[in-house]
């Protein structure tokens, strides 16, 4: 079942990432003869800073800001720069853009007031346009969207397998966009405008060179007199696993989903894709690709993939050595009661300079020593990880202190928990492998995986931190 919790035009599909599309929206499709074409384009964070290269080109932005695309994340970061970067956590080679969008935080909404930065686990931006009547965005177009609800950027959230939320305080004063349940994922969509004024590629405000069309945000509906050109409409996606529900916000204080798109395509190579590719996929689609215009850094394409799968594949293709933001500021921005907040406040290290800490940083709350697993064999501690369980029909990850938390007796019987969790389900007498898959750190990257992974490898991946408290009869705790 598929909970929505804010949708501003009942007209327009909801999100579809990977889930099945609403009968709502497939009626609707059929009945007004929409056809086009799309592509999906897949991206990684590239990570969280306080800078905003279209807004605030010379110093350090209001807000934190989560990036997608090239991995040049600095204020002064140029069309060029985009070109040249030497790293893309998209998985299209020919795509060097830039997106980026207020950081979400989760908040504790009592006396404490601490801000956690929640971890966005997949982005995706589709391209839709009707193939031959669309103009590709010219070399270093930029743009906003979304900016105090314009109900024409039809941004909302999605809720799918919705639980009851399980933190300490579940309060929250505004659900407009935020859903105040858990989800077992929350889907994230906004959509770009699709009409230019043909001229200018920026404007002062970001926005007054683009319009959305007459039909109040459609990617083939008619454009105004005053904005012409038709462009392809980019509705960007971000999806965040095990929404813990309560208070959560963006990190510019609000519950309005605004973006940010700077091109970073050639744009020749681009206008050949919208002139020639064509796969009537009349939406933002799950399995459009257009890959043989375009170069898929993750090919072969597969339908119906796996979302623990995509996400690897995507992990193989990041930059490496991953975009160290400390080279651009060095304040906290995770963890703490105040996130940073102002307009070229605080200090920007200069490019190739060396790091300093940023002016006034907010306090960053300890968090708490993470225990070591102990190498006796006779050692009986629950895993730290997070493993992936099955509860009332519904996928999610959780750890043991969710499980220690209420209900033990019941949730023990979940599978895959009495081994993840031996100390709190008392069962430390039966030494053998989880069967689940992990949510783990290994080599800098967040990957899920299984023991049957682990015991390929033993020997290396046996080393990783807490690997033998999951895989105890694999790693020799038994």
């Amino acid at each position: 079942m598929i909970l929505q919790i804010r949708s501003k035009q009942k007209s327009w599909a909801p999100p579809v990432l990977f889930v099945l599309t609403t009968v709502l929206a497939v009626v609707s499709m059929l009945s007004t003869g929409v056809t086009g074409t799309s592509i999906k384009i897949d991206f990684l964070p590239l990570g969280d800073v306080r800078t905003d290269p279209i807004i605030n080109p010379d110093c350090l932005s209001d807000h934190v800001h989560t990036f997608y695309g090239a991995n040049k994340l600095r204020p002064e970061t140029t069309y060029e720069d985009l070109r040249n970067a030497d790293g893309n956590s998209g998985n299209v080679a020919e795509n060097l853009s830039l997106y980026w969008h207020p950081a979400v935080y989760e908040i504790d909404p009592d006396t404490t007031g601490i801000h956690r930065k929640v971890t966005i686990d997949m982005a995706s931006t589709y391209y839709i346009w009707n193939t031959g009547q669309a103009t590709a965005f010219p070399d270093g177009f930029k743009m906003v969207a979304g900016f105090g609800g314009v109900p024409e950027a039809r941004a909302q959230a999605e809720c799918v397998a919705p639980f009851p939320c399980e933190r300490d305080n579940c309060e929250s004063e505004d659900t407009s966009f935020f859903p105040a349940t858990g989800c077992g994922e929350l889907e994230a969509s906004m959509a770009f405008p699709t009409c230019w004024d043909g001229v200018n590629i920026d404007s002062e405000d970001h926005m007054s060179h683009v319009a959305y069309d007459l039909n109040g945000g459609s990617f083939d509906g008619e454009c105004p007199d005053t904005h012409p050109v038709k462009l392809p409409e980019i509705q960007f996606f971000f999806r965040i696993l095990e929404y813990r529900g309560g208070t959560h916000r963006f990190a510019d204080g609000t519950s309005f989903y605004h973006a940010d798109y700077f091109s970073g395509w050639n744009q020749d190579e681009l206008q050949a894709v919208l002139d020639t590719c064509e796969n009537d996929s009349e939406a933002a689609s799950p399995d459009a690709w257009c890959e043989d215009h375009v170069t898929f850094r993750d090919a072969p394409k597969e339908a119906d993939l796996e979302f623990e799968d995509l996400v690897i594949k995507l992990q193989q293709i990041q930059p490496n050595p991953p975009f160290d933001t400390s080279t651009i500021t060095t304040e906290a921005i995770d963890n703490v009661v105040n996130l940073p907040r102002g307009t070229c406040t605080g200090t920007l290290i200069p490019e190739g300079g060396p790091s300093s800490p940023a002016t006034s940083p907010p306090t960053a709350v300890p968090s708490p020593p993470t225990p070591s697993p102990s190498p006796s064999p006779s050692s009986c501690e629950d895993s730290v990880f997070r493993f992936k369980i099955i509860r009332n029909g519904k996928t999610m990850f959780k750890p043991c202190t969710w499980v220690a938390r209420r209900s033990t007796e019941a949730r023990c019987e979940i599978a895959g928990v009495a081994t993840m969790c031996p100390k709190t389900c008392n069962t430390c007498s039966t030494c053998e492998d989880s069967s689940s898959r992990m949510r783990i750190n290994f080599k800098g990257r967040n990957i899920r995986r299984d023991c049957q992974w682990t015991a390929n490898n033993a020997g290396v991946r046996c080393e990783i931190e807490d690997m033998p408290l999951a895989c105890r009869d694999t790693c020799g705790l038994c």
